[in-house]
């Protein structure tokens, strides 16, 4: 009886440890090229709930932009909407997907959803950045890649983990590599 239980909580790890998400790789040009919008501004609120269909729950994070680094400024204020989140007693945990906080400073690769009051973060967690300051006052774009989530190039190839980096430099990056691709037919 002993070995049989010790089995079945073996098999129930195994199954926990198997269920991360996968999802395609994007390096940062991917990322840009997708992109319709990335802004840089705090989380004031979240929200979650049902879909239409009543299957799924989605959490709606608004967010205060404090800079847009490219694309169309229609607003200050942009609502964005991912998998996962709480309604009542029941909490979703959409591995891969972002999770907000409210207060979060961030940085969100976004693309508009056509006709929709709400965009979506470009590559899921690869779009999603945290800007945290360091205890020497350097200021850092961090991934947010959970451990649940595994990313892998079109080749097979696992991705590398992404690294930080200082925020001025990211911001930078992102802005001169948009100008280098040029307008985008979408």
């Amino acid at each position: 009886m002993k070995l049989k239980f010790c089995i079945i909580v073996a098999a129930a790890l195994l199954a926990t440890a198997a269920s991360a998400s996968t999802f395609v790789a994007m390096d940062s040009l991917e990322l840009i090229e997708n992109s319709d919008r990335v802004v840089e501004g705090e989380i004031i609120a979240i929200t979650s709930f049902w879909d239409d269909s009543g299957r799924l729950i989605i959490t709606e994070a608004t967010v205060n932009v404090t800079d847009n680094i490219f694309g169309e400024s229609t607003s200050s204020v942009v609502r964005v909407r991912t998998p996962g989140g709480r309604v009542g007693p029941l909490r979703v945990e959409a591995a891969g997907f972002p999770q907000f906080r409210q207060g979060q400073q961030v940085v969100l690769f976004l693309q508009v959803e056509e006709g929709r009051d709400f965009q979506r973060v470009v590559g899921f967690q690869q779009g999603h950045f945290e800007v945290v300051q360091r205890d020497d006052g350097v200021t850092l774009a961090v991934p947010q890649i959970d451990g649940n989530a595994r990313y892998f190039h079109r080749n097979g190839a696992r991705m590398a983990a992404p690294q930080s980096m200082e925020l001025g430099e990211f911001k930078t990056l992102v802005r001169d590599t948009n100008r280098a691709i040029g307008p985008r037919v979408r």
